[in-house]
C-alpha cells in the first residue's frame, strides 16, 4: 500500500506507523513545500508544477470552504493538492461542521470533493466514519483503505481517531487472511 500524507504529527503520523506496524504500508509520501514537515524526506518535495496546480486548487477549494487569510499558509495548503492528485481515495481523521471538515484537514477533503474522488473522514467527537456522497456526509461503516491513499488529519489526534486508524489497517489484515 502507497500512503500519501503531510508527514505531519497527528494523524498523518499514525497513519504511517500503524500501517508499518501491521506490515501494510510499502511506501510513504509526505508531500512539503518550502519547509519540511517532522517526518518528510527531502525527495517527498513537491515539484513548482504541482505547487502552482496547488495554488489554483486551494483558491477552488474556498469555494466550499470560504475562509479568509489563508494565503499566507499556501506552501503547506497547496501541498495538500498532491494528496489529492496522486492518491485514490481520501481517509482523514478531523471533525465535520455544517457539512464541512474542520482545519487544514478541510483544504484537502474540500479538492477531493471538487474532483470527484472518493472522501471518508472520520470525525472524533462523534467517533463514527462518514463518506460524502456528492451532497453532503453521511455515516458509514468502516471504510476499506485503497492500495494507492491519502492518510490524513489532525495533529490533535485523540484515541478515538487513532484507534479508528488502527481499525482501518485491521480491516485489510483481515481480508488478506481469508
Amino acid at each position: 500500500m502507497i500512503l500519501h500524507s503531510g508527514g505531519a504529527n497527528g494523524a498523518d503520523h499514525y497513519f504511517q506507523t500503524i500501517g508499518e506496524e501491521f506490515g501494510l504500508i510499502t511506501f510513504y509520501y509526505h508531500y512539503w513545500y518550502g519547509k519540511k514537515n517532522p517526518y518528510s524526506k527531502d525527495v517527498d518535495e513537491i515539484s513548482e508544477n504541482d505547487y502552482q496546480e496547488g495554488i489554483i486548487m486551494v483558491h477552488k477549494a474556498n469555494s466550499i470552504l470560504k475562509r479568509k487569510n489563508y494565503d499566507k499558509y499556501m506552501n503547506l495548503l497547496s501541498r495538500n493538492w498532491c494528496q489529492v492528485k496522486y492518491s485514490d481515495a481520501v481517509f482523514a481523521i478531523s471533525k465535520i461542521e455544517n457539512n464541512k471538515v474542520s482545519g487544514g484537514t478541510g483544504w484537502a477533503c474540500a479538492m477531493c470533493i471538487l474532483v470527484d474522488k472518493p472522501l471518508y473522514v472520520f470525525d472524533q467527537e462523534k467517533e463514527k466514519w462518514f463518506f460524502w456522497n456528492n451532497k453532503q456526509f453521511e455515516i458509514c461503516v468502516t471504510p476499506t483503505l485503497t492500495d494507492n491513499f491519502a492518510g490524513i488529519g489532525t495533529r490533535e489526534i485523540n484515541n478515538a481517531g487513532i484507534n479508528a486508524i488502527r481499525n482501518l489497517y485491521q480491516k485489510i489484515k483481515n481480508k488478506k487472511r481469508k
